[in-house]
Formats: structure tokens, sequence, C-alpha cells
């Protein structure tokens, strides 16, 4: 470190020279790393690509559409395991539910650790429940928030959740081609009033900005975990007239957008914390707690940037992930007008038409949550998963898994599993009705919100979320494909990102109020909201 903080501050011939010396040092470490890991194992390392000398398989992973390729690695390999060496780095990928199951959830203590991710560590995310590796404060963070997301505490967001889906559907049909931004403005506005007490008060309210920015940051980042200053954490300090690195660019370049989250909103509600004059919040009852330890003399082990960073985690687990699924979502009851069709008459059997859905009608509405299952499976909301690290060596069917491999897991394949799903590629809610029923009783897919010990929080309150916009939507929308003159749909090339979430870019669809009587329960609902 003190080598390239020197570097910092030289010259340019020096440092142009320290960088060379640098690369050298470099390139003998990746050597030495390489033979240690080329050493021979009790059992043998799981099937994998032919490596390069040093770089190992560096070179074959792939910056784009990785769960395609890995998805192709498995195949070729006829292996739900796939083993890279990644400049003296030990990685798997695993391809199947099953094998995700046995590793991450049934041997949870090995695989809940995290790699070091420099990379979302400079972008500013370093106290993120999602990002810490565990230890002490990991476990600290995740007690935290998961006592504040149970199933049971959820319950108690429902009203915020159920107004800011009829502000956003309203807001839908006031500017349908802004469509994308109220569903983006949905997403954000819940994880802000729950995490922090604020209320979004207008599209061009400071805090959506400031959320759209951070999602900005982190959606194109990268996966975690990929990319070469995560492999080799010293060039994190690189000079930036040295830095080549176009995600360490973006990381460098973004990182104000991460500060501004975590910054901006926690400074709003200490403000009003100690004026008496916020609102109820996750933030809030973490403010409450760490002063009436004070005020008894107990120890606060959750600091104040504690509270901040899992301020913080309540946003990224909420929002991206939202606003993606109900894109998709979106999407697919466009495409699959049979399948609008029997949402809504389960909702008209089970609602009526003279008021809007609640989430408290969500246990008597299955094929709906069927519906948001099937999203959920169709598209993956991060097609390769955040990777685990493995706390010691494991043994798999023989074959080795060193102690610190960086396990991912390739929920897309595991979403396009011939083995465990008919027709994978189609969009088909009745795949999970019971065999008894005479549906094809598969199984919800298992991944989405990750595994074991690294399981989401928030997964319960995202999956409500969604719910209960799509439910909105389809009780007082009519969707439909822009159509030709000849009335055939126009054919809409969909591209999905492949960062850290994947969602669709924007795409054309027709939105019309259902009817007049719908119209006005949303106008109702909504009063004066803009």
């Amino acid at each position: 470190m003190g080598l390239l903080s020197h570097l910092a501050g030289a010259s340019p011939q020096d440092s142009l020279a320290l960088a060379a010396l640098v690369g050298v040092l470099a390139v003998i470490f990746l050597a030495i790393r390489r033979m240690t890991a080329s050493s021979r194992f009790p059992y043998p390392l799981p099937p994998s690509p032919p490596a390069e000398p040093i770089l190992g398989h560096y070179r074959r992973l792939p910056l784009e559409n990785a769960h395609l390729t890995h998805m192709a690695y498995a195949k070729e390999y006829k292996s739900d395991i796939v083993y890279f060496n990644v400049l003296g780095n030990h990685m798997i990928v695993l391809n199947s539910q099953k094998v995700a199951n046995e590793l991450l959830d049934k041997r949870g203590a090995i695989y809940q650790d995290r790699p070091n991710f420099i990379l979302f560590d400079v972008m500013g995310w370093g106290l993120t429940l999602t990002f810490m590796p565990y230890g002490p404060r990991f476990k600290l963070h995740r007690s935290v928030l998961q006592t504040g997301f149970t199933k049971t505490a959820i319950a108690n967001y429902r009203p915020i959740q159920e107004d800011e889906a009829r502000q956003a559907t309203a807001r839908i049909l006031r500017a349908t081609d802004k469509w994308d931004f109220s569903l983006r403005r949905f997403a954000s506005a819940i994880v802000l009033r729950i995490g922090f007490g604020v209320k979004v008060q207008r599209d061009d309210d400071p805090y959506i900005k400031i959320a759209i920015d951070a999602n900005s940051a982190t959606a194109q980042g990268g996966n975690p975990g990929t990319t070469l200053v995560d492999y080799m954490p010293l060039f994190r300090y690189v000079p930036n007239f040295l830095n080549y690195s176009q995600t360490l660019q973006h990381a460098r370049r973004w990182s104000w957008a991460i500060r501004r989250l975590h910054d901006v909103p926690f400074a709003a509600i200490q403000k009003e914390y100690a004026a008496g004059t916020a609102n109820p919040s996750f933030a809030y009852s973490l403010l409450k707690r760490f002063d009436e330890n004070q005020e008894k003399l107990l120890p606060n082990h959750f600091t104040m940037k504690d509270i901040q960073g899992a301020s913080g985690s309540v946003f990224i687990a909420g929002s991206n992930t939202t606003y993606a699924t109900t894109t998709v979502a979106l999407l697919n009851l466009m495409k699959n007008p049979h399948v609008f069709a029997k949402a809504r008459a389960e909702l008209d059997r089970v609602v009526g038409t003279d008021r809007l859905p609640t989430l408290a009608d969500r246990p008597q509405l299955r094929y709906l949550d069927y519906l948001v299952e099937e999203t959920t499976r169709w598209r993956p909301l991060s097609p390769i998963g955040i990777p685990h690290k493995s706390l010691k060596d494991d043994v798999y069917n023989g074959m080795f898994i060193p102690k610190g491999t960086y396990v991912y897991y390739n929920t897309f394949a595991m979403s396009r599993d011939t083995s465990v799903y008919q027709n994978p590629e189609e969009f088909n809610p009745d795949r999970f009705t019971p065999k008894e029923e005479g549906g094809a009783g598969e199984p919800f897919l298992v991944g989405p919100f990750g595994f074991g010990r690294r399981i989401c929080v928030g997964r319960h309150l995202a999956q409500a979320s969604v719910w209960i916009m799509v439910a909105t939507m389809v009780a007082t929308l009519d969707i439909s494909a822009p159509l030709k003159p000849d009335g055939t749909p126009y054919d809409q090339p969909i591209k999905f990102s492949t960062g850290l979430s994947s969602h669709p870019g924007k795409f054309d669809v027709v939105f019309a109020p259902r009817s007049d009587k719908a119209l006005a329960l949303l106008k109702e609902a909504n009063g004066d909201a803009q």
C-alpha cells in the first residue's frame, strides 16, 4: 500500500517506473498463486475449460450474458458445477437448483461468507449487508434487518404499499408514455418511506433523483466479484491517470451517488428526529433504540454508521428489484392477453369491481401469486447471483471445493432447467398449479432472492410490493400491445440488462382505464396526490 500511495503523488516519469515495478510484482504474485492453486488436492476439482498460464480462466469469463455462457459450459462439461481459476482465485458456478440447495442451503454454515467486493466498496456500499463479509458485523446487521422485515413485521407497511401502488397506477394513466418512471417512483417511494420516513411528493422530488442515480451507479457496476480489482485488491489504489479499468473508473466516478443515498436521507431523519418531527421508519426505530441505550448507559454495538448502512440496505434490497420485477410483469401481461384475462377474472371473483384490491386479499388470489412467481422465474432478478465464499474445504459428489472459493449460482440456468420446468421459455403461471388440480405442479424457482444464510431479508417486502402493484394495474387498467394498421402487434426487440439486476429497456405499451368506475376508484383513493 505504501508503494501505491507514493505512486499517487509521484511525477509522471517516476509513476510510470513504479507502475512497471508493480506490474512485475503482480506477475510474480500471480505466478505463485497459480502454482499454489494448481497443487494437488485430495479429490479432483470440478470440470473446467482449458486454462492459460498465470491468468488461468480469466479470459474465459464472459463480460456480458454470463448466464448463457455458463449454461453452455455446464452442458459441454456435463456438470452442474463448473470450476474456474481466476488469477489464482478458485471459483465455481452452480447451474442447478439441486446443487445450489445442497451447498448453499444444507451446508450454509460453510458458504455464508462473501468475497471482498472491492469495486462496490470503492463505490460506497461497504456497510451494506448485501456485500458484507461474514463476521460479527454481518451477524449484527442481519439480525437487525431480519427482525424488521419478517412476514409478520411487514404487515405494518401494507398501507404504504397500497397507497403507492394506487398513486403509481393513476400516474400511468395521466402520462402513459412515462409508465417506466411511474414504476421506478413507486419502487423508490416505498423503500424511502419505510427506510427513512421520507414521503415522495412529486415527480421532480430530489429524493427520486437520488434513488435513480444510486440505481444507475449500482446497475452499471457489473456483477460483484467479477472485476480485476476484486481479484487483485491493490489495484484500487492505482491513480486515475493509470486506471484503464472501465469498471473501476465507473465506481470512482459514481461514488458520489452512493454517498448521497446514504448521507442525504439519513441527515434529514437525524435532524427531524432531534426536532421530534420524524415519521416512523426503520431508521427512526434504530435511532430511538440508540438513544434509549445511551440513556440507560448500555453499550451501542450498532453505531451511527451501522444505522446508516442498514438503512441503505433497505433501499438497495427493495428499490431496483421491485422496479425490475414490476417491469417484467408488465411486459408479460402485455404479451400474454390470456394470462391478463385470467388474473382479472380471479380479481373480479374475489374482490369485485366496487373497491380496489388490498394485500389482505392476497391469500384468496392464488393465480395472481403464481403470476408474480412466474415473472420472477421467467426472468430472474439477477441472472448470476452475488457470490458466496467458502469458509473451509468441502467435497461434493467426489469434487473438491477449496476454502476461499468464490461460489456463483446461475439463477437463469435454474429457471431454464428442463428437468424441472416444461417449456421453460413459455410464460405460464399455471405451471405452479398442483397436479391434482390439473396443473403441472412445478416448484417455485429457488434462488432469485439468494440462498441459505445469505437469502435477502427484504424478500417478503419486495414480493408484497410487486404483488399489490400488479393487482392494482390488472384491476383498473386495460393493458395491450401497440398494433400495426393490419391489427397485428408491433415486433419490439426486448434487450435485458445483465448487471446486478436484470430488467428490460423501455418498451411501448397501450394503457387505458378499464372503466369509469375503476377510474373513479383510483381518483378517490389518491385525492390530490401528484
